[in-house]
């Protein structure tokens, strides 16, 4: 299980390494609002036993946004029934239906990660777990990064 959350880590830092570097347009890293379309997934995987384990997930896992952004996520229930969620360390609650789209709405304050997580699907015991996570880069990062695209791309991309 660490294992997982290891290379989860791995991705987010290196998606924040991404946008630091000035890869992305410079107006994605000056933003005011930040969108994502987000899906309840649940993946299910049969073993050499017959018995089938299945797993519950959000599609795409991680969000990125500037401190001082609005963040929306729209979050359709594609599978499973109700998921209740909680964005950690901005206390935001919703719960997420099938063939429903949950709209949560967050003001990025604080730089840092933040976990999205079902509390119904928690951990491996309740085919979880189902996280995701907003990374919040603080402004002056964002900053520098679109002065370096802008400079290294003449000011355009």
């Amino acid at each position: 299980m660490h294992v997982w959350r290891r290379l989860l880590q791995l991705g987010v830092a290196m998606t924040v390494v991404t946008l630091v570097m000035g890869v992305v347009h410079p107006s994605a890293a000056m933003a005011k609002t930040v969108t994502y379309q987000v899906v309840t997934n649940e993946i299910a995987a049969k073993q050499k036993d017959g018995s089938t384990i299945e797993v519950y997930r959000f599609d795409p896992a991680v969000y990125v946004a500037t401190e001082g952004d609005d963040v929306n996520l729209f979050i359709r229930g594609l599978k499973g029934h109700d998921h209740p969620v909680v964005l950690e360390g901005y206390n935001v609650k919703g719960v997420v239906h099938r063939n429903q789209v949950t709209k949560l709405e967050v003001h990025a304050a604080k730089p840092g990660f933040y976990r999205l997580i079902c509390t119904a699907h928690y951990d491996a015991a309740h085919e979880g777990p189902m996280e995701a996570y907003l990374v919040v880069v603080p402004s002056g990062a964002a900053k520098a990064a679109a002065a370096h695209a802008a400079a290294v791309h003449g000011g355009t991309m």
